[in-house]
């Protein structure tokens, strides 16, 4: 059977598990073959971490590799707020630090929205230092900052 032709990819049509471990198993070997320093799941419901979580684990075991379960991810001027919004994150890195990086970056940002001095420069350093993170090139960080991806 044939679909019709669409302008984008719909992740929808396909089994949710499979996709969403085969992501985060492709993302595992960037990570682990040091190409990515932190990497992203696709954002997931609790149902559907739930799902996966054994695998999930394993994956990370056959990489040698550090999970952290975000639940409230960083909202960040490269990504649509709207595509990660009361869902889970599941964070994939080679060591610890990347993701304590991540987790001070996070308190950073929700200081200066506490004191109320969360400006657009600040904003944008976030977003870089998020890109940094995920070992976005600069042209890569500067096209979200004009296009935020999903």
């Amino acid at each position: 059977m044939l679909r019709e032709m669409t302008d984008r990819f719909d992740s929808g049509i396909l089994d949710t598990r499979s996709y969403n471990l085969g992501m985060i198993y492709a993302f595992a070997e960037c990570v682990g073959s040091g190409v990515k320093r932190l990497a992203l799941s696709p954002a997931m419901t609790e149902a559907q971490l739930e799902e996966i979580e054994g695998d999930l684990r394993l994956i990370a075991e056959e990489y040698g590799l550090v999970l952290h379960v975000d639940r409230d991810f960083l909202e960040t001027r490269l990504f649509n707020p709207e595509y990660t919004r009361g869902r889970v994150v599941v964070h994939i890195a080679a060591e610890q630090g990347n993701i304590d990086e991540y987790l001070g970056l996070k308190e950073y940002k929700a200081r200066h929205e506490d004191a109320g001095t969360l400006t657009d420069a600040v904003e944008v350093e976030v977003a870089w230092r998020m890109g940094r993170l995920l070992s976005y090139s600069d042209e890569a960080i500067e096209g979200l900052l004009r296009n935020p991806r999903f």
